[in-house]
């Protein structure tokens, strides 16, 4: 009886082990131990990921450009950007001459991300700055698009977030962001279509748009309200806040 009780009360304590620190990315125990996390797997985060770089090539670095024709030089912001996921698929694509700024609270992903980067001599095409997505550093409608893949529900306060990346983001500008389909493993820390197309609607969002894309996740795209000049490839440090500069 004792040792049913005690092989019970493991298999729970495994369970939760797993739900809290694997499962959910450390979410539900504070910003401060998804940073920690995220700094531990960043050498392996890629493995763990297995990300097909084809696919994203084809589904996100082309689908971008097809959205900002004619203009083949976009100002990109790519929020959470671990490894240097979007940054680099942008990079790689021939037709692109913009640059993309890839913010992360981890140092620990952002050194994978530089290392790739310098080995790609891609230096021309993107920036990196450990920064808040929450609290980002940039001027109103610096923008031509921003992107936030796979990282909203892991954030402390998503609805700030998403408030956050569209202040950033020019009139008629692209967002490009995911909602998690998993929802049961993650209560109250994901939205459902419905109610993600009404938090962009809310926040001055049109043109919303769903596709579904991978096993866990299904892809947002959406341009913001109003009409704005296409911001084109430019100095980070033109975009930056006075008190950031």
């Amino acid at each position: 009886m004792i040792g049913g009780i005690l092989l019970i009360v493991l298999g729970f304590g495994v369970f939760l082990v797993w739900w809290l620190f694997f499962e959910t990315e450390g979410a539900y125990l504070g910003k401060g131990m998804v940073i920690w996390l995220y700094d531990v797997y960043a050498r392996r985060y890629d493995g763990i990921k297995e990300f097909d770089e084809t696919a994203d090539f084809i589904l996100i670095s082309e689908a971008i450009m097809l959205r900002v024709r004619p203009h083949d030089d976009p100002m990109i912001l790519d929020v959470a950007t671990g490894t240097g996921r979007v940054p680099l698929i942008m990079a790689r694509n021939a037709q692109f001459d913009g640059h993309t700024v890839g913010v992360d609270l981890s140092r620990g992903m952002l050194e994978v991300a530089q290392e790739k980067v310098d080995a790609g001599h891609f230096d021309d095409f993107i920036t990196l700055m450990n920064e808040n997505g929450q609290e980002l550093p940039f001027i109103d409608n610096a923008f031509d698009v921003v992107t936030c893949l796979e990282a909203l529900e892991f954030m402390p306060n998503p609805d700030l977030a998403l408030q956050e990346i569209i202040r950033v983001l020019r009139p008629n500008g692209i967002l490009l962001t995911t909602i998690r389909i998993d929802t049961p493993w993650m209560p109250n820390r994901t939205w459902d279509e419905e109610t993600m197309r009404q938090k962009l609607l809310d926040n001055g969002m049109q043109a919303i748009q769903f596709e579904v894309w991978q096993e866990n996740y299904t892809k947002v795209w959406a341009v913001k309200s109003g009409e704005s000049e296409f911001v084109g490839r430019r100095m980070v440090e033109e975009l930056l806040r006075v008190n950031n500069s």
